[in-house]
C-alpha cells in the first residue's frame, strides 16, 4: 500500500480505466452471448469487407480471454484504490501489462486483415478510448520505482 495521496491525475485515470474495463467487460459479455446463441463471433470492432475469417474464432476467443483477466484485475484494482483508499500497484500493473498486451495483439491481428482500412473511424475511436491506460502505466511505474 503506498503512504503518499495519489494525485488528481492519477485518481481521474485510475477512475477511467475502471469505467473503460467495466464498459469492455459488457461488450465481451455480450459477445460471448451471441457466440452461444447464434455460433458466430461478434466482434465488437468492424470485420473487415470480406468478413472475418473462421479460422479468426480461436484468435477473438484467445484475446478474450486474455482481456477478460486484465478486466478483473482491472476492476479489483480500481474498487480497491476508489472504494477501500488502497493502492495496490501490483494488481494495478498486471492488469495493465495484461490489458496493454492484448491492445498490442488486437493491433498486429486486424491491421494486416484489411479491418483498419475499411472503418478507419470505428478503430481509431478504440485506439483513443484506450489511449489513457498509457499515461496509467507510467505513473504505476513511476510510484512503484519510488518505494
Amino acid at each position: 500500500m503506498n503512504e503518499t495521496k495519489p494525485s488528481r491525475t492519477f485518481y481521474l485515470l485510475t477512475s477511467y480505466y475502471g469505467l473503460l474495463q467495466s464498459f469492455h467487460l459488457l461488450l465481451l459479455a455480450r459477445a460471448g452471448w451471441y457466440l452461444i446463441q447464434n455460433r458466430t463471433m461478434p466482434f465488437p470492432a468492424p470485420p473487415p469487407p470480406g468478413g472475418w475469417p473462421g479460422s479468426a474464432l480461436p484468435y477473438m476467443l484467445g484475446m478474450g480471454l486474455v482481456d477478460l483477466l486484465a478486466i478483473s484485475l482491472g476492476l479489483v484494482y480500481v474498487y480497491c484504490f476508489t472504494i477501500r483508499k488502497e493502492v495496490n500497484l501490483t494488481v494495478g500493473l498486471i492488469s495493465l501489462t495484461a490489458a496493454l498486451s492484448s491492445g498490442i495483439v488486437y493491433l498486429v491481428g486486424t491491421i494486416p486483415s484489411g479491418a483498419w482500412g475499411a472503418n478507419p473511424l470505428a478503430y481509431l475511436a478504440v485506439l483513443l478510448l484506450f489511449s489513457p491506460v498509457l499515461p496509467l502505466y507510467y505513473l504505476i511505474i513511476q510510484q512503484i520505482e519510488k518505494k
